[in-house]
């Protein structure tokens, strides 16, 4: 269920400035040494000097750990933190939640709650979109190893065992049956999720198109949700069941053997099949953007990078949706040139970028409409 727990904040009061001064876009991110960081953030910030130098201007960046809150002049608070917060960063989960409380009290606007960045655990996520109605795979958490078998025989077998709070795709993998269940116990970390295996590649398989590569391979589609708003990211094809990066055959093939075998013409076909596949996802609207909009507002977030498989009819199975999502420079990309994905991740950060300035504006206009009520803006001081 969503967190809901409340820390106590102590403010100082500090004389009144009008709501229309306000003009910072306050990114709140982790202190050092306090949580995770992500090669998003050094790429988002260079993107950002080079094509948007104004909302450079409006934006500071506060660090969680390093003193008092400044209210004064902010017109919008994102936070930008590790996830699940609460479970994995209990100190910057207390402060992120007394600046929200804070913020609430003179309407400066939020994005992404640390109630809703609390919520991103595999199997809080899972229950909070079966409640939902959304389509997504059920999944069941296990607390410790002698709970596991017990839970995967629930969930049913062939199920997916991964760890609960952790987003990359590591340490996971697919138990048949109790036997494996209990083997994976005995290696797992705890928390862990154990998730309903849903064969999408079965279900192309069955339409008896043998062509298409959605029958011959493993997928995952990633999309950017911001709002109400999406934009496509990538299509990843795998041989794996569990697909991501590093068991793409994206990440298999580009490599400096493989691309001088492919300069022969071997296995060239399918790689250039995918590009193509790839290119053409990024550049469509999304298939059923609403479900994902959806998703992520079900989960109390305003953004996140969601990760799902195509069925046949074009309905979406969602996986998982990460606010503090992984999104390198494109030159670092696999299949870079070939992929544009330099063009494509400017693209994408641009697509952000006048994202947070639309809600900026809006958080602009509601303080200008509240002027004349507006309390005398506060620190926020925290232990």
């Amino acid at each position: 269920m969503p967190s809901t727990h409340t820390p106590t904040s102590n403010v100082l009061s500090l004389p009144a400035r009008s709501p229309a001064s306000r003009f910072k876009i306050v990114f709140v991110v982790h202190g050092e040494g306090r949580g995770r960081t992500v090669a998003t953030d050094q790429a988002f910030t260079h993107r950002l000097q080079q094509s948007n130098p104004e909302l450079v201007g409006q934006s500071r960046i506060h660090r969680t750990g390093s003193g008092p809150f400044d209210f004064r002049d902010v017109g919008l608070i994102v936070f930008w933190l590790g996830d699940p917060l609460r479970q994995k960063y209990p100190k910057c989960y207390a402060e992120a939640v007394q600046i929200e409380a804070t913020a609430s009290l003179y309407g400066i606007r939020v994005l992404n709650s640390p109630f809703g960045l609390s919520n991103t655990s595999k199997a809080d996520q899972a229950g909070i979109w079966g409640e939902t109605g959304m389509p997504s795979a059920y999944a069941a958490r296990a607390n410790s190893a002698d709970e596991l078998p017990a839970v995967a025989s629930e969930v049913g077998f062939p199920c997916i065992i991964r760890s609960d709070d952790v987003h990359c795709q590591r340490d996971i993998v697919i138990a048949r049956n109790e036997a494996d269940a209990r083997r994976v116990a005995a290696k797992c970390l705890f928390p862990a999720a154990v998730i309903t295996f849903v064969d999408v590649q079965g279900a192309w398989r069955a339409t008896g198109d043998e062509t298409s590569l959605f029958s011959q391979y493993h997928h995952k589609a990633r999309a950017f949700v911001f709002g109400g708003e999406v934009k496509a990211s990538h299509l990843f094809f795998s041989t794996d069941p569990i697909v991501g990066l590093s068991t793409s055959v994206f990440a298999r093939e580009d490599t400096p053997r493989r691309n001088f075998i492919r300069r022969f013409g071997l296995g060239a076909h399918p790689v250039s099949r995918m590009i193509e596949a790839d290119l053409a996802y990024f550049e469509a609207p999304v298939a059923h953007a609403d479900e994902l909009v959806k998703a992520v507002a079900a989960l109390g977030l305003d953004f996140a990078a969601v990760d799902y498989s195509i069925l046949p009819d074009g309905r979406p199975v969602i996986w998982e949706a990460n606010p503090h999502f992984y999104l390198p420079s494109g030159q670092q990309s696999v299949f870079s040139a070939e992929r544009q994905a330099v063009r494509r991740v400017e693209e994408t950060f641009d697509w952000m970028a006048a994202q947070i300035q639309a809600e900026y504006a809006r958080a602009l206009s509601a303080g200008e409409d509240t002027a004349n009520t507006a309390e005398p803006i506060q620190y926020a001081h925290f232990a």
